[in-house]
Parts: C-alpha cells; structure tokens; sequence
C-alpha cells in the first residue's frame, strides 16, 4: 500500500491532532496552488471549521442546510487513526470570504457525525456531518452531485473547482491565506490514480489535477465543485488526501460524494440532490413569443408560463410541487391579480385562483412533451445565443434560475445566461393589476465589481396565444423604457429600475 497523507497538518494542536486535506499548495501566497482568490461571496455555501480559542481554521465544509455542514472525517482523527475532537471543541465559521478579520456568522457544533464505515488507514468513506447549534444565514444551500450528474459533468477529462483557505505554499514553510482561494483541477481517470496509490483507490473517491495545481492542508473537507451547465455548481467532492501538494505524479483525492446522498439525506433530508434536466426557458417551436421558465430544485419543479390573456394583453400562470418521477410532472395553474407595477409602490398580491393544468413528461433533458389545459405541444430548450444551450454560461455568468427581492414578494425575475447572453423575463403587474411580463436579451460585460452588468430596453408582446385558444402570433415592441442589472457575483444583482430606484436581487431558493 502507497503512504498517503490526509490533508493534514499540525495546527496548533501539537501531537492531538492533524489539520486537514489533500490541498493544493501555491508557491505564489496569494494563491491556493496554482489558484485566485475568490471574488467576494463567490462560494457561499462554503464554511471553515475552527478548533481552539481563539478558533483557528484547520478544515472547511459546505452548507447543506441553514442547519447542517457536510466535511470530511479525518478532520476529526489523529495519524494514529483515534477520534480525537469532539462536537464541543468545534466553531463553524459561515457567510464570509475572509478567515482574518473577524467577520462571519459563528455556531458552535451540537453533533458530529462521522460516517461509520470511515477506514482511517485508507480515507475511505471520508465524510461527515456536522450540525450546527444555530441556523445560519444561507439563499441557496450547495446542491449534490448524483450519480447521474457526476456522470454528466465530472467524468474524465472534465473541469472542476477546489476552495479552501489552505497553505498556498508547497515547497517551503507553510502560508495560510485570509481570503478564500479556488483552483480549476481536471478529473483523471480512475485507474490513473489507482496506479499512482497502488491500488488504495476506491469507488468511493474521485480524483483530480492539473500542472502546479492542487489542493492542500487545511483544505481537507471543503468542497470539489462541477458546473452544473446552468451558471451554477453542484458538489461532487470532498478533499480528502494525496501525498504532497502539486506533485505531478499524484493527483489529489476526493470523496465522492454522489455515493452518500442516501446517507446524507438520512440525517438532513432537505439536502438538495441536482438533476440533468435543464432549468432555463423552453418554448414551442411553431408558436412564437410564447414561452415557459422551467426550474428544477431537489425533485421539484417550478414553472411559469409567458402566455397571454383572452384581450390579448401579456399575462403568466405559475405551478409548482414535487415531480410525480424523475421525468414527470403535474399540477395546476395558478394566477395572481393585484401586484406590484414596474415602477409603483410595492404591493403585495393575491392568488386568484386555478386557471387550469399542466403536465409535462421530459423525453430528454432538453425536451419535453406539455399538456396545458388538453393542448399538447411539443416543447425545446431555447438557444438564446446560438448552440447556447450546447455551449452554456461563459464563465462568471449569473445562475440560471429564479431571482426576487423578498421585500417585494409576488414579484421575480427570470434569468438564463447562454455564453454571455442573458435572457430576463420580469414577472409584474399592470395598472389594472392584472398580470403581465417584460422581456429583454442582451449581451452581458464584465464590470469593476468582478461579475457582469446587463443593460436594455425592456420588451413587452401582446395579441398572442391564450391559454386555451388556438396559435397566433403576437407583436412584441419596446416598451421604452430601460433597465440595467449588476452581478456581483452568479447568485446576487441589483435591478435598476426606470424611475431610478435600485433594487437588490438573490437567488429564491425555491423550496
């Protein structure tokens, strides 16, 4: 059996315990190895996970709920294999970027949960569980990678993120960093790494490298991200071990989470598991100008539908609920009537009621055949840029999905990015308070804040299709008046309105 190292060091605490991971390790100290520095809020779902008092980081985790944080075992274990700390001795540190300055939300730890077919010697079920003796602040917690989507997007040859406040030096004394760090690794081939541990790897673990690149102590038990092709990530490791840092001959080595949802979702079953499906906007082909946001969060579904109302005025219908499967869905739709304008005062508004149903069986990830109110048509997934749902987001592009104001509620936005083209549908409210959509498409530019800025002149259509009535096609103008959206990061923007106001969006974390 090859020797490897946990991602440990000695931090601190001496000969009682070793800090944790496999992490890459920069000779530049700016930088995780090979790595940046996150831009701010980059990694939300990312926690450090501190010993001592004054606490001192020694692994990192992720948030799977407000209320639980998924790391990795040997965190907690000396190099003699003996479970050494205990729930007591734990602070986690969320809701920051910087382990210095004193910022973040601190919660003390009420239970540690190791997983129990844990090997020591090998690092093999290296996962655990912690929870928290507060809820934390968190939009939108980190979403598991499934065997189907590990598959999809982290098989190899594929890229895939690291984070971590680990030594950033992997040639001489240690350098632990303030602000966060993240490193582009690529997936290698299983029996690559097998040969290179002589036979220690399991299928319980995924391996990742890339020249002068890697993870490295003090990372051990923060997160491997995969993009999830929609703008945003699912995790799909763990950093667990390797033997040094960067070195060419031994890429680090991952638990692989997709193999634990079961275990996961056994002590936080609100643990969000992703899909292959594709959130973002479907339409039917022969029918323009007519169109359905579709969201899929951990085996629900959200839809909204861009139709339009017997005078022919825009208008949308919403549903939302558990799939019936893992490729069918159905459920009412629901209308809302005395909302928010475009520009006026908020107001809250009230659900009309059902206007009817819908049904939809996903044939692929990318289409779909819906049944609205008995009308069955043939849907697809919309390239917004062209082979933009091929391609999917540029990098540091917003995620796709849903985004709102909660001071405003009844009122969201739509947002798909496909290369650098966003697609926005506002969901708001006529004068008359009756329901209506604007619309616009436009290239998205980098701005000084480190995420990207939209600006355009809002669209609005009218004359097309009811629900319920036969095809016709509608005429879409300019409504004359413009908006702008600034990202700083993929899940958070501020929405200038045409009257001046500034409004902060967040992702809406569904369910």
């Amino acid at each position: 059996m090859v020797q490897v190292l946990s991602r440990w060091l000695a931090i601190g605490l001496a000969a009682v315990i070793f800090l944790g991971g496999h992490a890459a390790q920069a000779v530049d100290s700016a930088k995780i190895i090979g790595g940046v520095t996150v831009s701010e809020r980059r990694w939300p779902v990312q926690v450090s996970i501190q010993y001592g008092s004054p606490s001192s980081h020694f692994c990192g985790g992720t948030l799977l709920s407000a209320d639980w944080v998924m790391t990795a075992s040997h965190c907690f274990y000396n190099s003699r294999g003996q479970l050494v700390l205990r729930a007591s001795d734990l602070t986690v540190v969320a809701g920051t970027d910087n382990n210095s300055d004193g910022s973040g939300q601190r919660r003390s730890v009420t239970r540690l949960i190791t997983h129990p077919s844990y090997n020591p010697t090998l690092d093999d079920n290296d996962i655990a569980l912690l929870q928290l003796s507060q809820s934390v602040t968190i939009n939108n917690p980190v979403m598991l990678a499934t065997p189907a989507t590990d598959a999809a997007w982290a098989g190899t040859g594929q890229v895939v993120t690291a984070t971590g406040w680990g030594n950033t030096n992997a040639t001489g004394t240690a350098n632990y960093p303030s602000r966060l760090q993240q490193v582009d690794l690529t997936v290698t081939s299983q029996s690559s790494c097998n040969m290179a541990y002589g036979g220690d790897i399991t299928a319980n673990m995924i391996c990742a490298a890339s020249p002068g690149k890697d993870t490295c102590q003090g990372d051990s038990g923060g997160p491997l991200f995969a993009s999830n092709h929609a703008g945003g990530v699912i995790q799909v490791g763990i950093t667990s071990f390797g033997i040094g840092c960067a070195e060419a001959d031994y890429p680090g080595v991952y638990t692989r989470v997709s193999r634990y949802n079961d275990w996961v979702r056994s002590y936080v079953p609100a643990a969000l598991l992703s899909t292959t499906l594709q959130s973002g906007w479907w339409y039917v082909a022969d029918q323009p100008a007519r169109g359905y946001s579709i969201e899929f969060r951990s085996g629900r579904l959200y839809f909204a539908g861009y139709l339009y109302d017997t005078d022919g005025s825009a208008v949308w219908y919403t549903s939302s609920g558990s799939m019936n499967s893992a490729t069918t869905y159905a459920g009412t739709l629901q209308k809302f009537a005395g909302g928010q304008t475009l520009t006026g005062p908020y107001a809250a508004p009230v659900m009309v009621g059902t206007v009817g149903s819908i049904a939809i069986t996903f044939t692929s990830d990318t289409t779909a055949v819906m049944s609205l109110n008995g009308q069955v048509a043939n849907l697809v997934r919309y390239d917004i840029a062209a082979g933009g749902v091929a391609a999917g987001p540029a990098s540091g592009m917003p995620e796709t999905g849903w985004y709102w104001n909660a001071a405003e509620g009844g009122r969201g936005y739509f947002i798909e990015a496909q290369r650098d083209q966003i697609f926005f549908g506002g969901f708001m409210y006529r004068a008359d308070g009756q329901p209506v959509w604007y619309y616009f498409s436009a290239q998205a530019v980098a701005n000084a804040a480190g995420g990207v800025t939209i600006q355009s002149p809002l669209n609005l259509c009218a004359g097309g299709q009811p629900v319920s009535d036969a095809a016709h096609v509608p005429t879409c103008a300019s409504t004359g008046q413009s908006v702008a959206l600034v990202f700083t990061n993929p899940f958070t923007a501020t929405l200038m309105l045409p009257d001046g106001r500034a409004i902060s969006l967040a992702r809406f974390t569904l369910y």
